[in-house]
């Protein structure tokens, strides 16, 4: 499969048509499809403006979820960023960010708060690189052995 250099790489809101491709994306890490195909649905209708996939000719190479919090609403959360195998370490992850950053400050958005597993340095130097913080560790945040770094950015 052609890198984005062969294709002019688009960002986008997420569209029903994109549904099968996000779903394999976010399984990817999930172990029952059903859960992952539950969370894009509900994505999908909770955040609309701010899920977006990134799309190099015709094929979905990534896609990232961001959403305001309910009770103040100058606080949203970066819940997904996932880039296809073949696709990473070419600055789609780094795009995405920006464009999810971009429509939630839009929507006067001032803190933008993420986790990420400690392990996943490209992550992790994406996030220091684009102006996020280390807040704290948090250990077993999804359960045993699932340790993630909560970071945080402030406008």
């Amino acid at each position: 499969m052609p890198g984005p250099e062969a294709h002019e790489l688009l960002i986008r809101p997420y569209r029903d048509e994109d549904f099968t491709e996000v779903t394999g994306l976010e399984s990817a890490g999930v172990y029952e499809r059903y859960q992952s195909a539950v969370f894009v649905r509900q994505m999908a209708t909770l955040s609309p403006a701010t899920f977006l996939v990134a799309v190099s000719g015709k094929t979905v190479v990534g896609f990232t979820v961001g959403t305001i919090v309910q009770d103040d609403p100058a606080q949203a959360w970066i819940l997904r960023m996932m880039v296809r195998d073949g696709f990473r370490h070419q600055v789609i992850g780094t795009a995405l960010l920006r464009a999810v950053a971009g429509v939630l400050h839009g929507r006067s958005v001032k803190t933008i708060y993420l986790t990420v597993a400690p392990k996943n340095e490209p992550a992790v130097l994406m996030y220091l690189r684009e102006g996020f913080d280390q807040e704290s560790l948090q250990p077993a945040y999804f359960g045993g052995g699932e340790d993630r770094l909560v970071m945080k950015r402030s406008s």
